[in-house]
């Protein structure tokens, strides 16, 4: 067994289900190979040792670095997105299905779910009025704004078809990281391959229904090199909008890659991985308060 502090990871993603916990996310150990893992636990503290659950297959589109796993139970089984880099140069989420949470998940198709041509990260599945839609980061390296003369992030959405194969449609923008408040004018300034990088960053976002209706959209900017968990409304609780930014963060204290959750003990959680430090990355919990438009950390 490992402790929660034990376990280096980044972007933790927690599915609570039939009485376990199945965490999943950016491990240390798939930094230097193709698989997939899970840890299982009964009580957010003491974990089972990493199971493989996917193994990047020789002939796939992709060549590895596999990041932020999450799955999704939907239509009565378990879906996989995971970001990869594929062998083109760019990222794309995947997306793989499997009748149990940590079983062996397999490819529904032969690419991406996001738009081949371009860099997509941190995928995740919303489902609205039955129809779903993948939610993505479109980020550096490519996602360069001419105009301001540096990278800009981009949180979008994709509908897709009703078994997730297939787009309908074209991506849409939800909104930019210039256009929050706690992003904006605040650029993220660090190295990249030998040179200076300038970049307002879109990691991670996740989507929630809240009790009034409202969707919550948390993601994470990373103004002057601190990595946050940022939120957006969408009062209507449609994914178009329109959104609004929260005037403050979530959290603010170098963590992120935030999803939310409802533990056995019917306390919502935000998990994130804290701190944005390598190699100190740890899954990290916090009790969130709902109320109105927003959540706050008890």
């Amino acid at each position: 067994m490992l402790k929660t502090n034990e376990i280096r990871i980044r972007d933790p993603f927690i599915v609570a289900y039939e009485n376990t916990y199945y965490m999943y996310g950016t491990h240390e150990k798939m930094q230097n190979d193709k698989n997939l893992y899970v840890f299982k636990s009964t009580d957010l503290e003491n974990w089972e040792d990493a199971k493989t659950i996917f193994t990047l297959a020789h002939d796939s589109w992709a060549i590895g670095e596999l990041w932020a796993p999450e799955v999704h139970l939907y239509e009565g089984r378990f879906y996989l997105f995971i970001s990869i880099l594929g062998k083109h140069g760019l990222r794309g989420t995947q997306i793989c299905v499997c009748d149990t949470p940590d079983g062996t998940f397999l490819p529904i198709s032969d690419r991406p779910a996001t738009p081949f041509e371009k860099s997509c990260i941190d995928g995740t599945l919303h489902v609205e009025n039955g129809r779903p839609y993948i939610v993505y980061s479109a980020d550096w390296p490519d996602n360069f704004d001419s105009t301001l003369g540096v990278y800009v992030g981009e949180i979008k959405a994709l509908e897709l078809t009703k078994d997730l194969k297939n787009a309908v449609g074209e991506p849409f923008l939800i909104f930019r990281s210039t256009d929050a408040p706690c992003s904006k004018n605040r650029p993220a300034i660090h190295d990249y391959m030998g040179k200076q990088v300038t970049r307002y960053g879109s990691d991670g976002p996740f989507i929630r229904k809240l009790k009034n209706g409202s969707l919550m959209l948390t993601w994470s900017p990373i103004p002057d090199l601190n990595y946050i968990v940022a939120y957006a409304i969408s009062k209507s609780g449609s994914i178009k909008g329109p959104w609004t930014h929260g005037d403050s963060p979530i959290f603010d204290k170098n963590g992120g890659h935030a999803m939310i959750f409802d533990d056995f003990d019917k306390n919502t959680l935000m998990c994130i991985h804290f701190p944005e430090r390598y190699p100190d990355e740890r899954a990290f919990f916090l009790k969130l308060d709902e109320s109105g438009n927003s959540v706050s950390v008890k």
